[in-house]
């Protein structure tokens, strides 16, 4: 992991700190040092009582997540993000994120999306990395800043299920290869062969032998493993990076435009249960994914073409 580089918005907001005038930077910079007249902030916190039925692994990041979200707050009211905070807000009205049925974009993807995936500017900043610009400048604990850099650097993957023993699900990432034993905190431990689209993040500490699979689970119905490898053969050449891997990251962390994974897991929606919800279609063949403008007008057709034939009928 590297360290992650501060970019133009991260360095107005620590000049701003720095000069500490504006109370907002004040109150962050309070709050990510963890000073007593940040009390208030830190109350929202999930407590270690709250998060008690928490495998420790899970409950290290759900901890940190909440740190993280009450910095946003405080964060996104900074006039100098208000390009970020546009971003994160009209696809806040867009998609309107809550989980299904109101919508398939979950809590739990939006949040990861909306911090540390949203980025502008060629720097790739996000609100995640400015609060981490700030933890730093104001000398919060290391490990809370370890933590932190772990979560921004993290994206989206696609796996393959490889089977199940108790709560741990074994998982196999296209295009790295790489084969993870995973714990899924939502409850839900799948089947072989099937398709995950999900933000796994690595064991927090060395302590741990599982990943977290931080996300509620998008489980790919269809297509299958063959036609994901060829979309993504023909879809890396259009990703930055210098070679492949780089690129297969850089596609699952920012897609190929701001909305690209939202827009596909809204387009793609095809059920759901409490603890997963279930996709049909890929990313680059519209009449794929159910919900697309191409499917819907598709369908309205064959509606009419029924009706019609209904009324000759008659």
């Amino acid at each position: 992991m590297t360290r992650t580089k501060t970019g133009p918005l991260a360095e107005k907001l620590l000049r701003a700190a720095a000069k500490t005038r504006n109370q907002k930077v004040v109150e962050l910079a309070a709050f990510a040092a963890g000073r007593q007249h940040a009390a208030e902030l830190q109350k929202t916190i999930a407590t270690p009582e709250r998060m008690a039925d928490l495998h420790p692994a899970h409950s290290v990041y759900v901890y940190v997540q909440n740190q993280v979200s009450v910095m946003s707050e405080t964060i996104t009211q900074l006039p100098m993000l208000d390009k970020l905070t546009a971003v994160v807000g009209k696809a806040e009205d867009a998609y309107m994120p809550s989980g299904p049925p109101m919508s398939p974009l979950t809590g739990s993807y939006f949040f990861c999306w909306a911090v540390f995936d949203a980025a502008k500017g060629r720097a790739k900043e996000t609100i995640g990395t400015c609060i981490l610009a700030v933890a730093r400048w104001a000398g919060a604990d290391p490990e809370l800043i370890r933590i932190m850099e772990i979560m921004q650097d993290s994206r989206m993957g696609l796996y393959i299920h490889e089977g199940s023993e108790g709560d741990i699900v074994h998982l196999r990432e296209l295009v790295t290869g790489e084969r993870l034993p995973c714990l899924s905190p939502s409850g839900y431990r799948g089947k072989r062969d099937e398709i995950w689209l999900a933000r796994v993040l690595p064991p927090p500490a060395p302590v741990f032998q599982e990943s977290v699979v931080f996300t509620t689970p998008y489980v790919i119905t269809d297509p299958g493993e063959r036609e994901w490898q060829a979309y993504l053969e023909h879809t890396l050449p259009k990703a930055r990076g210098r070679d492949t891997r780089e690129r297969y990251a850089y596609l699952m962390k920012y897609g190929l435009e701001l909305n690209y994974w939202n827009e596909y897991i809204f387009e793609a929606y095809a059920n759901h249960q409490t603890s997963v919800v279930f996709l049909r279609g890929l990313p680059d063949i519209e009449e794929s994914r159910p919900h697309s403008r191409k499917s819907e007008q598709m369908y309205d057709t064959a509606i009419a073409a029924v009706r019609g034939c209904r009324s000759r009928r008659r």
